[in-house]
């Protein structure tokens, strides 16, 4: 074999190696690439609580979509029966959510009894639900309603000055939106 074709054969193997790199790179990079478009893109449930004092306090657990996506619940389970801190008997918090969708940024809220959900330890909620490319998620949350019911905010009281609290209330939310 002469040189010309010794080299043409090295250059013929290099330019095979260096496709195939670049076949293998693309593929990892199109995997990549869809794993980062569905979870920006997937639904995020999650369940939460919160607590309102106005008048007075109020108590809520939250069923949130956080996702850019609609879900549908397959199942949901809690480590305890809701009926316990329901604030009306008639209402179970969270019963029969199976087939129901949430839109993104939809939310399900049950007013609770602070008092009675606070003498709990822990409460584990399992949420599994499918997305509209039909894949499926399971969400386990844990909440320590010990820990979170003494949880509160600052009131204003001022005598006579009502008008100020509400203007600096409205200007400080405003801002917290921009």
């Amino acid at each position: 074999m002469d040189i010309s074709t010794v080299v043409n054969l090295v250059l013929c193997i290099l330019s095979f190696i260096l496709a195939a790199i670049s076949v293998v790179t693309v593929v990892i990079t199109l995997r990549q690439n869809h794993k980062m478009i569905e979870s920006s893109t997937r639904p995020y449930l999650t369940i939460y609580y919160n607590n309102t004092y106005f008048d007075t306090m109020h108590h809520y657990l939250i069923l949130k979509n956080f996702g850019a996506s609609s879900a549908t619940i397959v199942n949901f389970t809690s480590s305890c029966d809701t009926l316990e801190f329901a604030l009306n008997a008639d209402r179970k918090p969270f019963v029969a959510l199976s087939g129901v969708s949430l839109a993104p940024g939809q939310k399900i809220s049950y007013v609770i009894d602070g008092k009675k959900f606070s003498t709990r330890e822990s409460i584990t909620f399992t949420i599994k639900y499918q997305s509209n490319s039909k894949h499926f998620y399971c969400e386990t949350i844990e909440i320590l309603p010990k820990y979170l019911h003494n949880v509160c905010g600052l009131r204003a009281s001022t005598e006579n000055k009502e008008m100020r609290v509400i203007s600096y209330s409205l200007q400080d939310i405003a801002e917290k939106m921009l």
